[in-house]
């Protein structure tokens, strides 16, 4: 009975031998295979030659002087412009060109043009095969601020060199107040069209009190509070009893309560 037993542990334990040996052969069956699958695909032609190339790139790549691979030739100026000029766009922007076609920097060339009074946008690209591409949208003047900024379309204040000669409206504030004053002249003028008056200047002092001038030198003042009703009150008394008068007008003060006082300039 005892060697019965033995017989089957030593069955058993060669059986466990066996089976170890053959998971063995197993794994190093799959480790041959990957290796065989790996080094033939690496030594195709096509994908050696790629890579040879690359690590050449590579290894060569400080090496290469990007400032004379294909040097900038020609900066193109696109526009359409009343204020600025191409050629002086120009000068301004080549010393900004550092590099060849492949490394200059596009942003830098933006940065030395975008703070010029008349400008209002910049774009850089590249042009095939030596050329910059500059694309400059100029501001478009709309109101005259104090004795020398200029408000453009979009609200911003900006000073040009040389005084804007433009016949706009003039407007004069406390500091900051550029772009609500124009917002305001805006909704003022066209509360007036049905008049027939077209504001010329627009004063707002220290104390908030609006005035207004006309294009016919009338001047029309609503001071601090209720400044939009009493312009719509304005305009239904102009219309009623004023506009079919013959003395010229030189103010209307529309800051009383319940009427309105109406100075005439001198015959």
């Amino acid at each position: 009975m005892a060697k019965n037993r033995r017989l089957k542990i030593d069955s058993v334990s060669r059986r466990q031998a066996v089976k170890g040996r053959l998971i063995k052969k197993r794994n190093i069956g799959k480790f041959t295979n990957f290796f065989r699958v790996f080094f033939t695909f690496i030594w195709r032609p096509k994908l050696l030659f790629g890579v040879s190339v690359f690590l050449i790139v590579l290894v060569s790549y400080n090496n290469i002087n990007f400032n004379e691979m294909k040097p900038i030739q020609k900066v193109k100026i696109e526009g359409e412009f009343d204020f600025l000029d191409k050629a002086r766009l120009r000068d301004q922007a080549i010393p900004a060109v550092n590099g060849g076609f492949f490394n200059v920097k596009l942003p830098a060339i933006r940065d030395a043009l975008i703070n010029l009074p008349w400008v209002e946008d910049v774009s850089v690209r590249r042009q095939w095969p030596d050329s910059l591409l500059v694309r400059v949208i100029e501001k478009k003047p709309v109101v005259l601020w104090g004795e020398k900024g200029v408000v453009s379309a979009k609200g911003e204040l900006f000073l040009p060199v040389q005084k804007l000669t433009l016949k706009l409206p003039q407007l004069s504030g406390p500091e900051g107040q550029h772009r609500t004053m124009l917002k305001e002249l805006a909704r003022m003028q066209a509360w007036l069209i049905e008049t027939g008056l077209y504001i010329e200047k627009i004063d707002l002092n220290a104390r908030r009190s609006w005035t207004l001038t006309m294009s016919t030198g009338m001047e029309l003042r609503l001071g601090r509070e209720q400044m939009h009703e009493r312009l719509n009150r304005f305009v239904s008394v102009y219309k009623e009893a004023l506009e079919i008068e013959k003395r010229e007008i030189k103010h209307i003060d529309m800051r009383y309560t319940n009427g309105f006082a109406v100075a005439w300039k001198e015959a």
